[in-house]
């Protein structure tokens, strides 16, 4: 059985209480947004955040992965979790098959101590299998349900 999430590296406590940023994601594969890792002492995890979705994607979904982060670096004083594995939580978007060009997204990374808003900006390629001479989807007909407001939904494993 193969590895099934991602590897990211990041730091312990990567919480900010509001950011912007831009992401370009390639058609039809599952882009990581960002993860959150959040771990004491003895790098346990402390608390995973809920995820919410306050503006929708019109060109895609996000979705939400429990996974494994190697520690990159660590916001407190003491360091012990760097180069060690920490549980946390990875968003991701997918765009409609055969759509690319700009979508965008707001959500939030809530816990007991801190609450994190993040907007995103999608630059969305076209994927690898996308017919190079096709329209773009521009009205983002695929026959795919949209995306609601509120908990960011688990991602569907794929079935290997």
């Amino acid at each position: 059985m193969g590895v099934l999430s991602a590897v990211l590296t990041m730091g312990i406590s990567c919480f900010a209480q509001g950011s912007e940023m831009t992401v370009t994601a390639r058609g039809a594969e599952e882009t990581v947004i960002e993860g959150y890792a959040d771990a004491d002492n003895t790098c346990a995890p402390v608390e995973l955040p809920r995820l919410l979705l306050v503006k929708t994607p019109e060109h895609g979904s996000v979705c939400y992965r429990i996974e494994d982060f190697e520690v990159a670096g660590d916001s407190g004083s003491d360091r012990s979790c760097v180069g060690r594995w920490v549980r946390g939580i990875s968003v991701f978007y997918s765009a409609r098959a055969g759509y690319s060009g700009p979508d965008n997204l707001r959500y939030e990374a809530i816990t007991d101590r801190r609450q994190d808003r993040v907007a995103v900006r999608l630059k969305v390629l076209p994927g690898p299998t996308d017919d190079s001479h096709a329209a773009t989807n521009p009205g983002g007909s695929s026959g795919e349900q949209a995306m609601s407001i509120g908990p960011i939904p688990a991602c569907v494993v794929p079935v290997s």
